[in-house]
């Protein structure tokens, strides 16, 4: 079962409401081994009956995977940007940013069972997809980091950067299968 966020209580809903917070109930049916719950871009998830949580697209966006093995709960965020302007939409839209969304993806993991010092984060994405001066990808993988450490949550894999956009499938094995999109694909 997935959660949403502790604000809203416990339940069910298949659709984003607007706050970047996506929870489905599966994807195809059969049992929680098989079901997929699928993070789009400036969204996060978090799965505590097994399912896989997936999300693609990932160019200069960054994939957070949070996991606290003992607890059987995981999360994941697809972040755009790296920081959120404070007077802006971060609370509207708490997966959009890098920040805000570590910061909701933990609430949200604590909420469902996680113990905070047992989280693990495996990051991928934050690619150059474009010739810029001030590349966001690089710039998202190195705000990732910095929250990561802020919130004391170690980083024990990662594949970020190139210029390769990617897709990623975090099981309930805690391990993140990383498809990049020239084909190779390895599990963090």
């Amino acid at each position: 079962m997935s959660h949403p966020s502790s604000s809203r209580g416990r339940g069910s809903r298949n659709r984003d409401d607007g706050d970047g917070y996506r929870e489905a109930s599966g994807v195809g049916g059969g049992d929680a081994a098989e079901r997929q719950i699928k993070v789009g871009v400036g969204e996060l998830a978090v799965a505590t009956d097994g399912e896989t949580l997936t999300t693609s697209g990932l160019g200069s966006c960054v994939a957070v995977a949070l996991g606290d093995e003992r607890a059987g709960v995981r999360g994941l965020l697809h972040a755009m940007l790296p920081t959120s302007d404070e007077g802006r939409t971060a609370a509207a839209r708490r997966g959009k940013y890098v920040d805000a969304g570590i910061d909701a993806l933990v609430d949200d993991l604590v909420a469902a069972g996680a113990a905070p010092d047992r989280l693990e984060a495996r990051v991928a994405g934050g690619a150059e997809m474009l010739d810029l001066t001030d590349a966001v990808g690089p710039r998202n993988v190195e705000r990732a980091e910095r929250c990561l450490a802020s919130a004391g949550v170690p980083v024990v894999a990662s594949d970020v950067g190139d210029d390769v956009g990617r897709t990623v499938r975090f099981g309930r094995d805690g391990g993140l299968v990383v498809r990049a999109a020239d084909g190779f694909e390895r599990t963090l």
